[in-house]
């Protein structure tokens, strides 16, 4: 739970982004979070090309990894960021945020309450509990700014993108399958 903790207090680092989209256009936006990618991608790059740079990399950073990134998948901060890239360009700015804010909050909410109550285990290990607070954590956000049943309805396919074992990181599927949901509905 500890190594989860820490995961996850990094994740609110991710805030930052959708944040300062609040106050930025979508242009500049996406040339910041292009950027970021971009060195995103040079660190993965790094890490596969140089031994030296990889020691260093998982030296530095393996209480933040997950297993398989320890083992040198692409790291769920890169697929993060191509996420948050991928909204901007496609979504509407408040759904873009929006989305953003479920990937991060609403999967942070899945983690860290699945794992401290989760009793009622679903599927791959998850549970109703983890599943139940991430509805709850989208719904919430989703209701600031949108219409409820939209809201309502991108929470729920979230939530269920979240709990399917897809091959494809969620930190890439939880935003854009829902946000592509929304987007159709509007």
């Amino acid at each position: 739970m500890k190594g989860e903790l820490l995961r996850k207090s990094t994740h609110l680092a991710g805030l930052t982004l959708p944040v300062i989209y609040l106050f930025l256009d979508k242009p500049a936006m996406l040339i910041l979070v292009g950027l970021l990618t971009g060195f995103a991608f040079t660190v993965e790059l790094a890490k596969w090309c140089s031994p030296r740079f990889a020691d260093i990399f998982f030296r530095t950073l393996t209480p933040l990894l997950r297993s398989h990134e320890r083992k040198g998948a692409v790291t769920g901060a890169t697929y993060y960021l191509v996420s948050v890239f991928l909204c901007i360009f496609f979504f509407a700015k408040v759904l873009a945020i929006v989305c953003i804010f479920f990937m991060i909050l609403g999967d942070m909410a899945a983690a860290l309450v699945g794992k401290m109550w989760g009793k009622t285990k679903l599927i791959a290990g998850k549970s109703l509990e983890g599943s139940a607070a991430c509805f709850i954590v989208c719904a919430a956000i989703a209701l600031v700014k949108l219409n409820p049943t939209i809201a309502i309805i991108g929470a729920l396919v979230a939530t269920l993108v979240e709990l399917l074992p897809f091959p494809i990181d969620d930190n890439l599927t939880v935003p854009l399958i829902s946000g592509a949901v929304m987007h159709f509905l509007m």
